[in-house]
């Protein structure tokens, strides 16, 4: 049949020209990549398999099948194979760029030498969306300092000769649009951080690090998803195992903390999430505090919630809006870009969770809404006798605007604060609490020989 091909990577079925094919299929391929060089499908001629789905470029499928005096190695022939000749445990590196690589391969089975397909035909010359001038090939490895990814290897390069970019190959040849698991969506590559998201603290997904401006990345816009270029082939790295003093009897627990499960399911995770301890700090994915204590986690996907947001409620009440309010966790894809506490009128990060009323377009911070967060379990209006002030003090929710504390002089407006209904006088909780553990105390509500 014209137009077919019996091909040695893919002996169960013959491959038919795409062009053949749509007029036959009427079905587009061109959201597919090439199994030879990992491609994406563009308007070159390609081969598919109907029954495997599969497609290879016919360029890919007219390569040669050994290679006698490649310039990168002189030795010994080089055969051409489908995929990695090694055991499934070890990862087939190419020699020139140093990255995994599981298509096609350039093999020499007397030194174990390797050459993915692209190396092995390199581009002299490269117009590159990232730059604006035209890309030289350097085929001779060199270490440094890569202007994409911004690590130091030894590998080929491509150097603009009119300016001092200078850029791995590996990172030149990336795809526009890749994927990495578990993130359902596909990511975008761009060439700095994205201007609209630079205003927020958002670290790798992957590895927890910052990601420099400058740099290039993996991206998913809607759900606020960032990696590392070299953080989308590298495991997800686990913080260190905290020492765990349990065990010791060294801590001192709330009855209602005390009697937290041990395990739970929660709708923001596809895992359980396990009770552990972590004293070297790690932030939680709800509000974006260090937790140094314990906490809830799933430890293979960096998941972590401390005890005040893994109990916030589903759902709440507020009389700011007539509807009921449901907690809204990320992805927040079908939603507006930006959302604004309509309480203490601050932007909400974007990966924080927060209530949202959909009806009214209205959002709340779990902590501006009373009766949950810290505050969830304080006894407000209880009276505290402090030091020589001649009033009773009374616990409440904040101070007014532009109120002080008049120990420390800390803004009190939007803080629980100790108040003095007679005379407008205030003191925070961390100056009661200092008096306290000072051991000035008289009595469980009392508070003396302490003038201020």
């Amino acid at each position: 049949m014209e137009g077919e091909l019996k091909h040695f990577s893919h002996e169960k079925h013959p491959l038919i020209l795409a062009t053949q094919l749509q007029q036959d299929d009427q079905k587009p391929i061109h959201s597919s990549v090439c199994y030879g060089c990992q491609k994406p499908i563009l308007e070159e001629p390609t081969y598919k398999c109907s029954e495997c789905n599969i497609f290879l470029h016919k360029t890919c499928a007219e390569l040669p099948r050994e290679m006698l005096h490649h310039p990168l190695h002189l030795d010994h022939p080089l055969k051409l194979l489908p995929n990695s000749p090694y055991p499934k445990d070890r990862s087939c590196l190419c020699d020139a760029c140093r990255q995994p690589w599981n298509s096609f391969v350039y093999h020499c089975y007397r030194c174990n030498f390797d050459l993915d397909i692209l190396c092995a035909f390199p581009q002299g010359k490269l117009e590159h969306p990232s730059h604006e001038h035209l890309l030289t090939l350097v085929q001779r490895i060199a270490s440094f300092a890569c202007d994409a990814c911004g690590t130091k290897e030894e590998q080929q390069s491509y150097i603009c000769t009119a300016c001092t970019f200078w850029i791995h190959r590996s990172c030149a040849l990336l795809p526009t649009i890749n994927h990495r698991k578990p993130h359902q969506h596909p990511l975008s590559l761009a060439y700095c951080f994205p201007i609209e998201y630079r205003r927020y603290e958002i670290p790798c997904d992957i590895c927890f690090k910052k990601i420099p401006f400058q740099n290039w990345l993996y991206y998913c816009g809607p759900c606020r998803y960032f990696v590392h270029l070299k953080c989308m082939t590298n495991d997800r790295i686990l913080p260190k195992q905290a020492w765990n003093a349990w065990t010791k009897g060294l801590y001192t627990f709330d009855v209602k903390c005390a009697l937290l499960p041990s395990t739970i399911d929660h709708k923001a995770h596809e895992h359980s999430l396990v009770q552990t301890y972590r004293g070297d700090g790690n932030k939680c994915n709800s509000c974006g505090n260090v937790v140094r204590s314990f906490l809830y986690a799933c430890e293979p996907c960096g998941f972590y919630l401390n005890y005040e947001c893994a109990l916030l409620p589903e759902s709440v009440n507020h009389r700011w809006d007539k509807h009921t309010l449901p907690l809204s966790f990320p992805p927040f894809s079908d939603r507006p870009d930006e959302f604004y506490c309509e309480i203490c009128e601050e932007e909400i990060h974007p990966r924080r969770w927060h209530y949202h009323c959909r009806e009214c377009d209205q959002s709340f911070h779990p902590r501006c809404i009373p009766g949950l967060g810290v505050t969830r379990n304080c006894n407000f209006g209880r009276i505290l006798e402090f030091g020589r002030h001649p009033h009773p003090l009374k616990l409440v929710r904040e101070g007014e605007y532009r109120s002080t504390c008049d120990s420390c002089h800390e803004r009190m407006y939007g803080n629980r604060v100790f108040k003095c209904e007679t005379c407008q006088f205030y003191i925070c909780i961390k100056c009661v609490a200092r008096v306290a553990d000072s051991g000035k105390v008289v009595g469980p509500a009392k508070i003396s020989e302490w003038c201020v």
